[in-house]
């Protein structure tokens, strides 16, 4: 693969956007150019469509260039004064997840599956908070969990995946303190793209799956992209479902260079399977009850069943106007429904272990749109742009709970669900409904010397809506945040580049507490010192220091037996240090490295048996290794990648009661390139170390996932 020098990007002046242009897309006009025959024109796409795809399309390699996540604006990673890595569609390729979780694995920060073996939905914690349901973005527009609706994407409907850690509000309004997780979209390209795939596996999982992309259009003004992907398996987990199909396409229209439109839509049908939790001899029961078998946390009831249907459509506008003015409008709308039935695990005594049967049936709705514009322009001597921007999210749940105490019971000697459960009785219904509107500001000012300053401002309103559908009874809270952040970076001659950043956020926490009422928002602040280095354009190392606090953190609430009230304590305080290598390491080798250390403490509580301890689900200590070899010097087409995580014991719980012991595992990947086939082999756990993601307070465990084998195959047409 060639190296092309790092783009450097122009402040838009779009008469000079072409002298101006990136190596990338330079060499992309002068290849399209050189196609051309017999003195036929050759059609471009949008000038302006071809500058945005430095920001949110593909990215070759293990380093991207640039981001629009952490400054709207589009800047190179460089100039963002606050961490943030980006998962590249190499990294995807090649390591070929099928979990998003999976995807962001190798991130510093990021804790993946903090709740074991899951296939509900995507779940991890970013800087020690847990509740990574609220951190997805796809777009740049919210893709957060309702109750257990988790508009969950497939990583192979994405072309790269940006992780901004700590607070964003400014940019994305109620948001996480940990950070965000932003999915790109793969979007439709104006050069012909046409794949094929199939795959087989562990645990009898079959697979195929096909993405084209091409011109539509005469004048080359139109594109299209078709992404596809059929899946039928299980898991470890006895008459498991791994079943997914979804159908994704995109229609991009680009009719002069100041004008793009780009529609996104899919629809998806999944079959998973529930997290399993299984009781461990000597905590969550006494051994002189009985023994279970060596298998037994593999074992489920034939009543569990997560079944889905989403449907999501959207569209992305840009268009240029006057003077160095640019109008961008994003909007998605999407829908699901859930079917979810669960024989959980509640207890155990000398009778035996017992367990209660509950359903969910939700249909879960939500609305997004981010209207802004940008104005690009000299201020003092810099190269200045400014983003003035209003956004509207809306969601709306509804659930129908069934559940009624009713106990089944297995003895310690034939712990099998070999017995027919029955539905339980309606228990609840609820509706939630939660609005937001923002208006925001961001400025971003580089100099000729260097120095990068990036500001910004905003102000929310938002509201949160409960309503008993039984009773008829509602409560809700209104409320209200303004938010701030700033930043410098500054990049020396010899590729340092150090950076200074504080920010602010806010998330107003959807759920209820035991007696129904609504929780109380939090809000986050960090201050976060970093550099980076870049002794070449594909290599990065990076370095940060932070100190970030959130209010009114929510807990799960441990008397509710079906999981859905939660608690609140008055401030978190997370601190640490992350370290990263990512890009180049060395002529023939990609890969990454990163390290996270982190010390968190739960500094206020009402609740004084919580003051001083660790929050829940915040390891000390991960580590990561990733590296992506080319052995074609070796074996013509022949790649070889190999990686190690390690995460540290953490509490499972604000109340430190549990520990989850630490854990080390292995992945691998191989492929090896002919012609216009590729032959992969990928393998997750490579020495099948069996381990807990997650020990819960008197709850039991829950296995983290065990060795996968993937062969797939795939043909470029």
């Amino acid at each position: 693969m060639t190296d092309f020098p790092a783009p450097r990007f122009p402040r838009i002046s779009l008469n000079g956007i072409l002298a101006g242009c990136t190596a990338l897309t330079c060499i992309a006009l002068a290849a399209q150019t050189a196609q051309a025959q017999d003195g036929d024109a050759v059609k471009l796409p949008s000038i302006l469509l071809r500058y945005e795809l430095d920001y949110s399309g593909r990215v070759d390699g293990y380093l991207a260039p640039a981001t629009e996540t952490g400054v709207k604006s589009g800047v190179p990673l460089s100039e963002v004064p606050q961490s943030i890595s980006v998962v590249t569609s190499t990294e995807l390729e090649t390591r070929a997840p099928d979990e998003v979780e999976d995807a962001i694995a190798y991130v510093p920060g990021i804790n993946p599956s903090t709740w074991g073996t899951d296939d509900r939905f995507d779940q991890f914690s970013i800087r020690g908070f847990d509740m990574g349901t609220n951190a997805l973005y796809r777009d740049g527009l919210p893709q957060k969990a309702l109750s257990f609706s988790g508009f969950t994407t497939d990583p192979f409907m994405i072309d790269r995946v940006d992780v901004l850690r700590g607070p964003a509000g400014v940019l994305y309004g109620s948001n996480d303190a940990g950070g965000m997780v932003n999915l790109v979209t793969k979007r439709p390209v104006f050069d012909r793209l046409a794949e094929g795939r199939l795959s087989y596996g562990s645990n009898n999982t079959a697979e195929a799956g096909f993405d084209w992309s091409d011109t539509i259009s005469a004048d080359g003004t139109m594109a299209a992209r078709v992404t596809a992907l059929l899946r039928n398996g299980e898991t470890e987990i006895d008459g498991s479902d791994n079943d997914r199909a979804f159908l994704a396409g995109g229609f991009t229209w680009a009719p002069t260079d100041n004008t793009t439109l780009t529609l996104l839509g899919h629809v998806q049908q999944d079959a998973r399977t529930p997290l399993i939790f299984s009781p461990i001899a000597g905590e969550d029961f006494d051994p002189a009850f009985g023994s279970l078998p060596a298998d037994f946390a593999y074992r489920q009831s034939d009543y569990n069943h997560f079944e889905t249907t989403q449907e999501s459509l959207g569209w992305e506008l840009s268009h240029q106007f006057g003077e160095g003015f640019l109008f961008n409008q994003r909007v998605r709308f999407a829908h699901q429904t859930t079917d979810y039935a669960h024989l959980d695990y509640s207890y155990a005594d000398a009778a035996g272990l017992h367990y209660y049967a509950f359903r969910n049936d939700e249909d879960a709705r939500t609305f997004g749109i981010d209207n802004n514009v940008k104005w690009d322009s000299q201020l003092f001597g810099a190269d200045n742009s400014l983003i003035a921007g209003v956004d509207y999210q809306y969601s709306r749940a509804n659930v129908t709970q069934f559940y009624d105490g009713t106990i089944y019971t297995l003895p310690y000697g034939n712990p099998v669900f070999d017995f027919p459960v029955a539905d339980p009785a309606l228990s609840s219904r609820d509706r939630s409904v939660y609005e937001e509107t923002g208006v925001y500001l961001q400025d971003h000012m580089k100099f000729a010397n260097g120095t990068a300053l990036t500001a910004g401002l905003r102000y929310s309103r938002f509201e949160n809506e409960a309503t008993d559908l039984l009773s008829g009874t509602t409560s809700s809270q209104s409320d209200s945040a303004a938010t701030g952040m700033i930043g410098i970076t500054h990049e020396f001659a010899n590729g340092l580049t150090p950076y200074l950043g504080y920010s602010e956020g806010f998330i107003q926490n959807v759920g209820t507490t035991i007696t129904g009422q609504t929780l109380d928002p939090s809000k986050s602040r960090q201050w976060e010192a970093g550099l980076r280095y870049q002794p070449t354009n594909d290599l990065m190392f990076s370095a940060s220091v932070f100190d970030l606090r959130k209010t009114n953190v929510k807990d799960y609430d441990l008397s509710d037996p079906t999981f859905s009230s939660f608690t609140q304590v008055g401030e978190v305080r997370s601190k640490g240090l992350e370290l990263e290598a990512r890009g180049r390491l060395a002529a023939h080798t990609q890969g990454i490295l990163s390290y996270s250390y982190l010390d968190s403490e739960i500094t206020r509580s009402s609740d004084p048996s919580k003051l001083g301890n660790a929050n829940a689900m915040a390891p000390m200590h991960q580590l990561s290794l990733w590296l992506d070899y080319d052995a074609s010097a070796l074996v013509q087409g022949l790649s070889l990648g190999a990686g190690i995580r390690y995460v540290s014991e953490s509490y499972s719980t604000q109340n430190n009661l549990r520990i989850t012991p630490s854990h080390t595992v292995a992945d691998m990947a191989v492929t090896y390139a002919t012609r216009n086939f590729d032959i992969n082999l990928n393998i997750s756990n490579l020495f099948d170390h069996d381990y807990f993601g997650v020990c819960y307070d008197g709850y039991g465990c829950a296995k983290g996932e065990g060795r996968a084998i993937k062969v797939s195959i795939s043909r470029q047409f």
